[in-house]
Protein backbone atom coordinates (compact mmCIF):
# COMPACT_ATOMS: atom_id res chain seq x y z
CA UNK A 1 0.00 0.00 0.00
CA UNK A 2 3.05 2.54 0.91
CA UNK A 3 4.00 1.72 -2.57
CA UNK A 4 0.36 3.28 -4.25
CA UNK A 5 0.00 5.96 -1.91
CA UNK A 6 3.62 7.00 -2.69
CA UNK A 7 2.95 6.94 -6.64
CA UNK A 8 -0.77 7.51 -6.59
CA UNK A 9 -0.61 11.19 -8.27
CA UNK A 10 2.47 10.36 -10.61
CA UNK A 11 2.00 10.46 -14.20
CA UNK A 12 5.37 7.89 -14.91
CA UNK A 13 4.30 4.97 -17.20
CA UNK A 14 5.62 2.65 -14.91
CA UNK A 15 3.72 4.27 -12.02
CA UNK A 16 0.58 4.15 -14.03
CA UNK A 17 1.19 0.26 -14.79
CA UNK A 18 1.41 -0.71 -11.30
CA UNK A 19 -1.53 0.75 -10.62
CA UNK A 20 -3.37 -0.63 -13.54
CA UNK A 21 -1.84 -3.96 -12.53
CA UNK A 22 -3.18 -3.81 -8.85
CA UNK A 23 -6.86 -2.27 -9.77
CA UNK A 24 -6.94 -5.63 -12.11
CA UNK A 25 -5.79 -7.60 -9.63
CA UNK A 26 -8.15 -6.75 -6.86
CA UNK A 27 -11.04 -6.80 -9.29
CA UNK A 28 -10.38 -10.49 -10.75
CA UNK A 29 -9.34 -11.85 -7.30
CA UNK A 30 -12.60 -10.22 -6.12
CA UNK A 31 -14.31 -11.53 -8.91
CA UNK A 32 -12.91 -14.95 -8.61
CA UNK A 33 -14.14 -15.30 -4.79
CA UNK A 34 -17.71 -14.55 -5.86
CA UNK A 35 -17.30 -17.10 -8.43
CA UNK A 36 -16.26 -19.50 -6.31
CA UNK A 37 -18.91 -18.24 -3.51
CA UNK A 38 -21.39 -18.43 -5.95
CA UNK A 39 -21.12 -21.03 -8.77
CA UNK A 40 -18.97 -23.59 -9.56
CA UNK A 41 -16.45 -21.80 -11.85
CA UNK A 42 -13.45 -22.03 -10.59
CA UNK A 43 -9.83 -20.59 -12.84
CA UNK A 44 -6.19 -20.93 -11.55
CA UNK A 45 -3.63 -19.13 -10.73
CA UNK A 46 -2.27 -18.65 -13.93
CA UNK A 47 -5.79 -18.13 -15.85
CA UNK A 48 -5.96 -15.59 -12.84
CA UNK A 49 -2.85 -13.71 -13.77
CA UNK A 50 -3.19 -14.06 -17.50
CA UNK A 51 -6.58 -12.83 -17.41
CA UNK A 52 -4.86 -9.48 -15.45
CA UNK A 53 -2.14 -9.14 -17.78
CA UNK A 54 -4.35 -8.97 -20.77
CA UNK A 55 -6.76 -6.72 -18.79
CA UNK A 56 -3.76 -4.00 -18.20
CA UNK A 57 -2.38 -4.36 -21.44
CA UNK A 58 -5.49 -3.43 -23.23
CA UNK A 59 -6.16 -0.38 -20.84
CA UNK A 60 -2.14 0.41 -22.15
CA UNK A 61 -3.58 0.53 -25.70
CA UNK A 62 -5.69 3.32 -24.76
CA UNK A 63 -3.34 5.64 -23.66
CA UNK A 64 -0.51 7.69 -24.88
CA UNK A 65 2.86 8.61 -23.64
CA UNK A 66 5.34 11.27 -23.80
CA UNK A 67 8.52 9.23 -25.71
CA UNK A 68 11.25 8.93 -22.98
CA UNK A 69 13.90 6.29 -22.72
CA UNK A 70 11.79 4.95 -19.60
CA UNK A 71 8.14 4.84 -21.16
CA UNK A 72 10.77 2.80 -24.85
CA UNK A 73 11.86 0.53 -21.87
CA UNK A 74 8.58 0.02 -20.61
CA UNK A 75 6.72 -0.62 -23.77
CA UNK A 76 9.05 -3.23 -24.95
CA UNK A 77 9.06 -4.66 -21.63
CA UNK A 78 5.25 -4.75 -22.38
CA UNK A 79 5.62 -5.59 -25.93
CA UNK A 80 3.81 -2.42 -26.74
CA UNK A 81 3.36 -0.86 -29.93
CA UNK A 82 5.40 2.67 -30.70
CA UNK A 83 2.15 4.14 -31.67
CA UNK A 84 1.23 4.71 -28.01
CA UNK A 85 3.98 7.40 -28.61
CA UNK A 86 3.12 11.26 -28.78
CA UNK A 87 4.46 12.89 -31.66
CA UNK A 88 6.95 15.27 -30.99
CA UNK A 89 4.83 18.72 -31.69
CA UNK A 90 2.09 17.15 -29.79
CA UNK A 91 4.26 16.61 -26.17
CA UNK A 92 3.04 20.31 -25.49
Amino acid sequence: MDYLRHHAASKRASHIIGKLVVAASAYFIWQERNNRLFSANKRDVAQLIKVVLMTVRMKLHTMKFRRTNSVNQVLSEWSLPQELLLDEDKCG
